[in-house]
């Protein structure tokens, strides 16, 4: 796999619709081919102007167990993080998003349903290449009292890849599980995409007092209990760490760079994520003002 590679966008306009996982809003979607170096951006079409948000750590808002973007004047993106994932893990770095409403379609809780919106139309290389950002020191990010922990250090080959330890302790229903891979479009699309997003049952009263999910059963994601998964199957067994490195592939999409390097994760979430996509971003620019110099 080589280290730089030219930039893509979809081959062609692509439209669908469905209720945000934790709103249930009805949003519909469409997926634009942008100019090359665009990034990806949304566009609030139900807001007057029309404003757009780009996808970057610059306006990302602190907000619990989702990747919500804000801009000026409080308008705001949802759930941002699977749609993220299934553009940067086929490799599309250049699109416009419009959506008519605040939070993205969650469909099945995976990417999958939008890694296929975007196969069916194609990919179409740009005569440019990707920003890249080649990992040459140990860079580590951790949760205030350290039971979360990213890491990220250099790799032998020029790829982005991920080893993610999930274990939250003996008194949690879900079992520890470590998943190690590099992320290729075609490894992302057959094994990561299709990871769907769990939740404990003893959580959802929480979450529901919260004003989430209040529209959702257990066959809408995976919901673990005591006595195993409740009305749902799993797609693998260690689908909940799958889900882990989903989420980690859209959140660091957020540093708008190909990264060349490992990152290990150790019961990150997303606020961690986000994290390690604005230390990306400053080592990105590094790298820039270094290159610029010679």
């Amino acid at each position: 796999m080589s280290a730089i590679r030219r930039q893509n966008t979809i081959a062609e306009r692509v439209e669908f619709c469905g209720r945000g996982m934790f709103h249930g809003v009805e949003a519909r979607v469409a997926l634009l081919p942008a100019p090359a170096d665009t990034g990806i951006v949304f566009r609030r079409t139900d807001l007057p102007g029309s404003p757009l948000i780009r996808a970057s750590c610059d306006f990302i808002a602190k907000e619990p167990r989702r990747t919500v973007l804000t801009a000026a004047k409080g308008v705001c993106i949802e759930t941002v993080e699977h749609l993220l994932a299934a553009m940067a893990g086929l490799q599309v770095d250049n699109c416009i998003v419009e959506i008519n409403a605040p939070e993205v379609p969650g469909f099945d809780g995976s990417c999958r349903p939008f890694c296929d919106e975007i196969l069916a139309v194609g990919t179409v290389s740009q005569g440019a290449d990707v920003s890249s950002v080649v990992v040459s020191g140990i860079h580590t990010v951790q949760s205030s009292d350290r039971a979360q922990t990213l890491i990220l250090r250099p790799y032998l080959y020029p790829c982005l890849a991920m080893t993610y330890h999930l274990d939250y302790g003996r008194n949690n229903p879900l079992p520890p599980q470590t998943m190690s891979a590099e992320i290729s479009p075609e490894f992302f699309y057959s094994e990561i995409s299709g990871a769907r997003t769990f939740v404990l049952e003893s959580e959802i009263s929480m979450l529901r007092q919260m004003g989430y999910g209040k529209h959702l059963t257990a066959r809408d994601l995976v919901v673990v209990g005591r006595d195993g998964i409740q009305d749902n199957t799993l797609r693998w067994p260690d689908e909940a760490v799958r889900h882990k490195i989903l989420d980690c592939v859209g959140d660091l999409a957020l540093a708008g760079a190909s990264v060349c390097g490992h990152m290990t994760a150790y019961r990150s979430g997303h606020h961690l994520n986000h994290e390690l996509a604005r230390a990306i971003t400053s080592l990105k620019k590094k790298q820039r003002s270094a290159g610029a110099a010679a």
